[in-house]
């Protein structure tokens, strides 16, 4: 359709709106129509004077200027039947009930109107929007309103499919998408219908539609313009399929990728992102956020003014998505204690806030008279007695499936191949829900109800009974809890049509053969209560919940040990002490570290007073930083005490872990409430690890049975080591452990799919093949040395050695110097510039001599350039190869050689 059809096609839309509030028709502005079309003001009026000497529109003189559909024109009764449409969506309009449907959407929800209403079924669509903006809801929701004002009837399909989950297979995905005919390709036994033909009489919902390769943008692009198409292996038959296509995509408009789509598609509608909307807007999704999780918590939720403050101003780069994530997560986190006992009503305080949201506090000042108007500054409750919001779905407090899923598409958006994914999916599933169970207090079945169906409550206790007996051991209530929740949002999932997806059913069942057959007996179950069918990957979850606890966990009047260590003469100490004082009881043992002392002698120390304090549930030891992140591991390897650590320790968390430790909670227990409290470590952590280049082939593994900190700091000093020495071509992977089967299960798995070079761990592995490091070996510098053998090249190890030579013969930085040269001399060997260990003294000493003269204006420069001149010219080439490779150094030191020293190093490469 051309631009100015377009444009006719909207004024009649707006004049029958017009016509159906008010009884007449008063005309439209070409800047409304412009905005609607999201088109230049002066390419709509030149088409709506086109329009106008054309006789389909009639112009009323004044400022500023009106068009409206022409009297005489027969199109005038095309107006009439529209604005039944509208009178139909007035009566219930779900579009309007959306959040800014008034505001900052109200040229978005008009461009929806006006697609959905174009005659036959509407006009394809195309939403743009970053990340989290809504668009899959927008598209559902023009959906519901064609079915509404009568463009598609009650049974009409909604078929929605993301076309980045097949990006790497286009076969796949075109077969997917358009189905298949017989005896295509193997496999292939019978004639497939696709999702075209699906959705025929309906919406096609593409989500990630940049990601359809070529091939699929032609058959996309052929139905739209036909309304034909062709399934995968067909030449001669076409199908025909009277559909709706509606696309979304976070690419930038301006994109090569998008132009196509752009020109093709005939109405584009951009969703705003959540830092355009208003702050009333912000506010009532907020609201509807928190109503939504009342419903299906089914309790109140008290919410502080402060709480509500900091949601309205923190910074949410994922929009709408993230604030929903942001507030479950919350709501999921007061739950707990809720739930637990330990609160009267669901409170969202502020530390039930991530730290990043609480953060949002810190911009008030500059916001006050906006949220004054808003008056926030008394508790808010939502009730969860009243209706829930048709717009959002329902779901639980935990998830496994969305987790694995969010994560997955994360992984996907940095561009990691499936294999390499699968893995991180794989390394992570087991310790998400054994995170999850440990955070699940055993609580009565009266609070167990209020989240979950109380018959889904009891198959899950018929199934406990029968895996106990089955497998001879005694499960905790806590098992039964978090089982409870699964199931419940497993079939909430099953029946709304979505996948179950569990890409490691057969290392689960290979891993935990009596368990998993166990776990088959929980589909059964189902079908015979519900009669809902399981698929199998469901078993593999159910196992990871029959084997995520500890099952012998005796109750004892043992207490975890809480040793804190800094460094200082009396820091940890005056720490220590303000804990007891405020506790009323001095259980935390302090340990002080003189800056002059040496760390052996400290870890020693340290070794002697965690098997003091030890009563047999293990030590928790809170650290500063340094050295002593490492001694946890150390000391577990020497006394096989259980330790965990944490960094970064405050007062806070001395507290929080001497209480817990007083609650004779267990290791993990206090670990985790600790780790929870700091507002460092989870953004350290979170953001530690980055894959967005993918998983290299060969890789270093560290593993720590200490807690994740230790873990990440020492994937921090392999990753030094490994930059200082060249091995590009190496990736560390950090594993939190918290046992040895699971540590050796884990390291199995790594080495199915790349190939392990070391593990650096407290813990030998069990397969002895592999090259084994502790954090001592770490710390004293025996990895480094193994890296230095593994490169096979001295000259590396050499170089490195010349820092102390630079260091007492050089005022320059030697540290900078050798790293800029290791990187100069990697540049000629790439160049296949060799140099002998001689050479490269010689350059060494050269070089940073050459440097320092520069830097104090000692530099002579030669009188006779005869010589400079001719290497220049007769070694040309690697005359510019060593200029090139020297301009990061000249950077680095803020300087710039003169020919003559590249010349000088031309001449010993060729002469000496």
């Amino acid at each position: 359709m051309k631009r100015y059809q377009k444009v006719y096609e909207t004024v009649k839309l707006l004049c029958a709106q017009q016509l159906e509030q008010t009884g007449e028709i008063k005309g439209v502005y070409a800047k409304e129509v412009a905005e609607i079309l999201d088109i230049y003001r002066s390419n709509a009026s030149g088409d709506l004077n086109r329009l106008v000497r054309e006789g389909k529109l009639k112009k009323i003189t004044g400022k500023p200027v009106l068009y409206k559909v022409s009297v005489d024109n027969t199109d005038t009764v095309k107006v009439h039947e529209t604005s039944e449409k509208f009178n139909s969506a007035l009566e219930q309009n779900i579009m309007d009930k959306i959040i800014g449907a008034s505001d900052s959407l109200k040229t978005a929800i008009l461009q929806a109107k006006a697609a959905i209403m174009y005659p036959p079924i509407g006009l394809h669509t195309l939403l743009l929007g970053e990340t989290g903006t809504g668009k899959s809801m927008f598209a559902e929701v023009m959906f519901k309103y064609a079915k509404e004002i009568g463009v598609f009837d009650d049974k009409a399909p909604f078929i929605s499919f993301n076309c980045a989950d097949y990006a790497h297979n286009p076969q796949l995905l075109i077969s997917q998408l358009f189905g298949v005919k017989k005896g295509t390709y193997t496999g292939a036994d019978k004639d497939r219908v696709g999702l075209v033909g699906k959705a025929d009489g309906g919406i096609l919902f593409l989500d990630e539609v940049h990601r359809l390769p070529p091939e699929g943008q032609e058959m996309l692009f052929y139905l739209i313009d036909k309304g034909l198409y062709r399934r995968l292996g067909e030449i001669d038959t076409a199908h025909k399929a009277q559909i709706l296509i509606i696309c979304a995509t976070t690419e930038n408009p301006e994109s090569a990728l998008l132009a196509t789509f752009m020109r093709r598609i005939p109405m584009v509608i951009k969703l705003p992102p959540l830092r355009k909307r208003t702050f009333n807007e912000r506010l009532q999704l907020i609201k509807a956020f928190f109503k939504a999780e009342s419903g299906y918590l089914k309790t109140d939720i008290h919410v502080p003014a402060n709480s509500i403050k900091a949601l309205m101003l923190y910074d949410c780069p994922n929009n709408i998505g993230q604030l929903k994530s942001d507030i479950k997560l919350s709501c999921a986190k007061a739950f707990i204690h809720y739930i637990s006992g330990k609160e009267n009503n669901l409170y969202i305080r502020s530390e039930d806030l991530p730290e990043y949201v609480r953060n949002g506090l810190l911009h008030y000042k500059e916001y006050r008279d906006k949220l004054e108007k808003l008056e926030l500054d008394s508790e808010m409750i939502f009730d969860a007695s009243e209706d829930k919001s048709e717009t959002h779905e329902t779901t639980d407090t935990f998830n496994i499936y969305e987790a694995i899923e969010e994560k997955r598409s994360l992984l996907k958006k940095n561009g990691l191949a499936e294999k390499d994914i699968d893995l991180i999916l794989y390394l992570d599933i087991e310790t998400v829900i054994k995170k999850y169970m440990s955070k699940l207090n055993e609580q009565n079945m009266e609070q167990l109800y209020k989240v979950v169906d109380k018959k889904v409550v009891e198959v899950a206790r018929t199934f406990m009974d029968y895996a106990s007996n089955r497998l001879g051991k005694n499960f905790s209530d806590r098992v039964l809890y978090g089982i409870s929740m699964h199931v419940s949002s497993t079939m909430e999932r099953i029946k709304a049509g979505k996948s179950i997806l569990n890409p490691h059913t057969e290392e689960i069942k290979k891993s935990y053969p009596a368990e998993f057959n166990a776990a088959s007996k929980m589909p059964e179950l189902i079908k015979e209560n519900f009669g809902i069918d399981v698929p199998q990957d469901e078993i593999g979850f159910i196992t990871m919940f029959l084997i995520a606890e500890d099952y012998t966990k005796k109750k004892d009047l043992s207490r975890v040990g809480v040793l804190v260590a800094m460094h200082g003469e009396s820091t940890a100490t005056s720490m220590v002490d303000v804990a007891a004082k405020l506790l009323g009881e001095g259980h935390a043992v302090g340990y002080n570290m003189p800056l002059d002392k040496k760390p052996e002698t400290s870890l020693e120390e340290l070794t002697q007073l965690a098997a003091k304090i030890d009563e047999g549930k293990g030590v928790i030891i809170l650290v500063d930083m340094g050295s002593l992140v490492f001694f946890g591991d150390i000391i577990h390897e020497r006394t096989g005490i259980p330790i965990k650590t944490v960094e970064m320790v405050s007062t806070p968390m001395v507290l929080e872990a001497s209480r817990k430790a007083a609650m004779m909670s267990s290791l993990d227990e206090v670990y985790d409430a600790v780790v929870n409290l700091s507002p460092y470590i989870g953004r350290l952590y979170s953001n530690s690890i980055d894959y967005s280049n993918g998983i290299k082939d060969d890789i270093i593994v560290t593993a720590c049975f200490t807690g994740e900190g230790a873990a990440l700091k020492m994937k921090g000093m392999v990753e030094e080591i490994i930059e200082k020495t060249g091995c590009e071509a190496v990736d560390v992977i950090p594993i939190d452990i918290a046992s040895i089967e699971e540590y050796n299960r884990k390291i199995s798995q790594i080495k199915q799919e790349k190939n392990i070079i070391a593990v650096i761990s407290s813990v030998k592995p069990q397969d002895k093949t592999l090259t084994y490091f502790s954090p001592k070996d770490l710390i004293k510098g025996k990895f480094k040395s193994f890296v230095y053998s593994k490169q096979h090249d001295k000259n590396i190890e050499l170089l490195d050695q010349m820092r102390e030579v630079i260091r007492e013969n050089s005022n320059i930085d030697a540290e900078k110097y050798i790293d800029e040269f290791i990187a100069f001399y990697k540049n000629l060997k790439a160049h296949n510039i060799n140099l002998n260990e001689d050479m490269l003294v010689g350059f060494v000493l050269h070089i940073a001599c050459a440097i320092e003269k520069i830097q104090t204006g000692n530099f002579k420069h030669r009188t006779d350039y005869s010589q400079t001149d001719f290497l220049k010219k007769e070694y040309e080439e690697d005359f510019d190869i060593i200029k090139s490779a020297l301009e990061s150094m000249e950077k680095s030191f803020d300087i710039k050689f003169p020919d003559e020293i590249y010349a000088n190093l031309v001449k010993v490469i060729h002469f000496l």
